[in-house]
């Protein structure tokens, strides 16, 4: 039970015991009456609506439900709102029209429940049973006093109709019980129906202790609605603990629902020795012509069941005709075999299996004439051992030869039987599997195909559980690793990675450690093949190791260019030494000062991971930090830098190398700049280079094309070979901008 639906029961419970020692307790009383009236009505609501979602059968029984159960709680709120606010008499008053339409529609709901219904004559007279002994009751002890008290005629009309709203609802749940719940088990109908009688209980209470006058406000007697509501909630509570789609039905009828209608009889017997007592015989004439009615019902119920019994003596003589047809419609091979092994019947299946007439068969003796030869003396051996140990019977798997001469297999199941410890025959069914055998041969070469192809395979490849737990693996996986099969079997895969390369995904490159300690680069690869894992692996080593000594080779060839650079650098700072022309000195300076940037590029690449990309920002820093070597004075001029952490291949490095070479070099020696600024970003899926200073500038963009410099030149040809945009800007010094996009690798190897 949920939890809080726990704790409102035990507040309710405990205010209703509290409320008997207190003298306000008719108020009370009626407070709880309401407050586990309404709870009782938003449960059958949030059903109802779970319902219309998941059980739609059940929506209209359960939206009838709470249809009445919502004019039962708005009249417990009018009736309080007269009596205990208005201080006016509730009855008769616009409350009893909220309670009198509760009974119809809750009537409406139980007649509604969508479970099996078993009517029959004998249920319908049950039920009759049951009305005449409750409505006659009710007419004497209710209906009748209540009428002959007199008095306002309003008065007497609402006070019968409660009655018959009772009695409305008592016949609709014998309806039930009689007719739906005798083969239905379901602990929310149970609590529900416990509710219900709990209920009628207090209406009857009530309006028999107002007939005679000693009814007292606020009792004990008074709670028991409140308890009826509280029994109904946990009915609802109860509803989704149950699956709707998939009810329980038994076998058979409860018995205690056959002695329903007796118990009726016992009750209307005993009022009416009450009545015969009470007054005098007065009201006699009414209970002996309902008591006759009774009885000539059940003298009728009775001889039903006697004809029912002489009807099911009947059928016993059509029991074998009946068990015939069974055998006829059967989708299996049914025969019976004489104490002799000759086949004294046999069904329609088995004369399709067999490709014979009846007279074919029937007769013959059955071993010899439809087991094949070389297994007749050991089938037909068994079948006797089996007899003789007493055996009740046994299964086979065994071929038949048809009246065609066709070969079948088919899976037996012989039962003996006997009469008195005495062998009187068999009976044997059997199931045509020569498809299904010929599929299981056609399934065990495919397997044997599999395992020839898994065994031959030229790569390692091991089967393993969603675990990783090794299952099986091939010969190959013994040569390439070294380990023998058992030895791999049950062992968690991971144990087989080096240390450094395990984690939660075991597939791509990784080393694998061989029986002998020594490690291999394998390849591996995961895919699903049924319920089991299969993992392939591609010895990578010889590969690998191939692509190592390419990359240290390449790295070689790399730092090699780069010392080439630096020596032919070294030899034109000899060669200008010994210039005495100032301006052959600066060309030579600017070539080696290019050369420099170059063999930069080659210092990167050397000192790079994968040997096609450089990380720019790292290079700039660099290339920067030796262009202002011994030209920037400390504090006289500033080189600021703003790179993002990119990576670009040599195509684009290199140009945009040579490009900062060439603009920081020309700020720092022509512009007379305090502050230089390389900025590199990425912007909109693009990258933009600046190079800006704060000096002298130039009268206009088109001076620098004018001026004719080699440096200049140089810098239009890199930025046509990165297809950039390029903006010269020659205001408060001098700004380059180049928008571009990272040119494509060619490979080289």
């Amino acid at each position: 039970m949920d939890r809080n639906l726990k704790i409102f029961l035990i507040a309710v419970i405990t205010l209703s015991f509290i409320s008997q020692f207190l003298s306000f307790k008719n108020d009370l009383v009626s407070l709880i009456n309401i407050i586990t009236n309404l709870a009782a009505f938003l449960g059958l609501l949030y059903a109802s609506i779970y319902a219309k979602k998941v059980y739609p059968h059940l929506y209209l029984t359960l939206i009838l439900l709470s249809a009445g159960q919502f004019f039962s709680f708005v009249g417990d709120l009018t009736w309080f709102i007269l009596e205990s606010i208005l201080l006016q008499s509730p009855f008769p008053s616009v409350a009893d029209v909220f309670y009198l339409l509760y009974y119809p529609l809750f009537a409406a709901g139980i007649f509604t429940v969508p479970v099996r219904r078993y009517s029959d004559v004998k249920s319908l007279i049950d039920l009759l049973i049951i009305l005449v002994a409750s409505a006659s009751a009710a007419w004497v002890f209710l209906v009748k006093p209540t009428v002959l008290a007199g008095g306002n005629p309003m008065y007497v009309l609402v006070a019968v109709l409660y009655i018959v709203g009772d009695l409305l609802i008592l016949f609709m749940i014998m309806d039930l019980i009689i007719n739906k719940m005798g083969n239905f088990r379901s602990r929310t109908i149970y609590i529900f129906l416990a509710s219900i009688a709990l209920l009628l209980t207090a209406d009857i209470s009530f309006t028999y202790q107002t007939i005679t006058g000693i009814y007292a406000k606020g009792t004990f007697q008074d709670l028991f609605w409140a308890f009826s509501y509280i029994i109904l909630l946990v009915a609802v509570n109860e509803f989704f603990n149950e699956d709707w789609n998939m009810p329980t039905y038994l076998t058979r009828k409860s018995s205690v629902v056959t002695y329903i209608p007796y118990a009726f009889l016992v009750l209307f017997y005993i009022l009416t020795a009450y009545s015969l007592i009470e007054t005098d015989a007065k009201n006699s004439p009414e209970l002996l012509l309902s008591l006759g009615i009774i009885i000539v019902l059940f003298v009728v119920r009775q001889h039903l069941s006697m004809r029912e019994n002489t009807i099911l003596l009947n059928e016993v003589d059509n029991e074998r005709e009946r068990a015939e047809n069974y055998l006829e419609v059967a989708g299996s091979l049914i025969m019976v075999l004489d104490e002799n092994s000759r086949v004294k019947l046999i069904n329609s299946r088995g004369l399709e299996i067999l490709e014979c007439k009846r007279g074919d068969v029937e007769g013959k003796n059955w071993f010899m004439v439809f087991v094949p030869p070389e297994d007749r003396n050991w089938r037909e051996g068994l079948y006797k051992k089996k007899i003789s140990s007493g055996e009740g019977g046994y299964y086979l798997t065994g071929n038949i030869i048809t009246c065609k001469g066709n070969r079948k297999t088919v899976a037996w199941h012989v039962r003996f039987l006997r009469e008195n410890g005495e062998f009187m025959g068999s009976i044997i069914s059997g199931e045509d599997i020569t498809e299904v055998e010929r599929t299981r041969k056609a399934l065990e070469m495919s397997e044997k195909r599999y395992r020839e192809i898994f065994e031959l395979a030229p790569s390692p490849i091991i089967s393993l559980e969603d675990d990783l737990t090794i299952r099986d693996c091939n010969n190959r996986t013994e040569s390439v690793l070294g380990y023998r099969k058992d030895d791999l079997e049950g062992r968690d895969l991971r144990e087989l990675i080096h240390p450094e390369d395990s984690g939660e995904d075991v597939e791509g490159i990784r080393r694998l450690i061989k029986a002998d300690g020594d490690v291999i680069y394998g390849n591996l690869k995961l895919t699903h093949a049924g319920d089991e894992l299969i993992l392939i692996v591609e010895d990578q080593t010889d590969t690998i190791r191939s692509l190592r000594e390419k990359e240290l080779l390449l790295r070689e060839i790399h730092h090699r260019v780069k010392n080439n650079l630096q020596i032919i650098s070294s030899l034109l700072s000899i060669q200008e030494r010994k210039l005495e022309s100032e301006e052959l000195s600066r060309l030579l300076r600017e070539s080696r000062d290019r050369i420099r940037s170059i063999a930069l590029v080659h210092e990167h690449l050397y000192r790079s991971t994968d040997l096609t990309t450089i990380r720019i920002s790292d290079y700039l820093l660099n290339l920067i930090s030796k262009i202002s070597q011994g030209q920037v004075e400390k504090g006289s001029l500033r080189i600021r830098t703003d790179i993002d952490d990119i990576e670009f291949n040599l195509e684009t490095s290199l140009p945009i190398g040579l490009i900062v070479n060439e603009l920081v070099s020309n700020s720092l020696k022509h512009s007379g700049a305090e502050n230089i600024t390389v900025a590199l970003k990425g912007v909109d899926g693009m990258f933009e280079l600046v190079v800006s200073d704060d000096g002298v500038g130039v009268e206009s963009p088109d001076a620098l094309e004018k001026a004719g410099s080699m440096g200049w030149h140089l810098v239009n040809a890199l930025a046509n070979q990165l297809d950039a945009e390029m903006k010269v800007e020659a205001k408060k010094g001098l700004t380059v901008t180049l928008r571009f996009r990272e040119l494509g690798y060619i490979k080289r190897y």
